[in-house]
């Protein structure tokens, strides 16, 4: 039980630094569909998780564990199905210029904000779940 309340805590900072750092990607409804949206991803990361990372096994192995960012938008893709509420759209980087350092302007289309919402979704909850352990 400690274990689930960790996952669904982990989840919800995930999802609310998800949503606060990306427009591309959006929660709405306020604060209960949030933690909606984090049951939900903790029930998907502890069913469908384990399952995705059995079947796709051979694939992950022979990709030296390249192809498991796939089954983390296999997840993000299968929540946003779950929750309605939950929309993943096209999104516009502005830019970002520091001393010297310029990252140009980009527009990111639906499967890229896809991926990048996945990236940093499970990089802030495998972070947190490992702080918490």
């Amino acid at each position: 039980m400690k274990s689930i309340s960790r996952l669904f805590l982990s989840s919800l900072a995930g999802l609310w630094v998800t949503q606060s750092l990306l427009s591309g990607f959006k929660i709405t409804g306020g604060l209960e569909n949030l933690f909606v949206a984090s049951g939900a991803l903790t029930l998907i990361y502890l069913i469908a998780k384990p399952i995705l990372k059995i079947l796709l096994l051979p694939i992950n192995l022979l990709s030296l564990g390249f192809f498991g960012w796939i089954i983390n938008v296999a997840i993000l893709y299968l929540l946003t199905k779950l929750v309605p509420y939950i929309t993943v759209s096209a999104w516009h980087f502005p830019g970002f210029t520091y001393q010297g350092i310029l990252i140009p302007q980009y527009n990111l289309n639906q499967m890229m904000v896809f991926v990048l919402v996945s990236f940093l979704l499970s990089f802030v909850v495998n972070f947190l779940s490992w702080l918490s352990h």
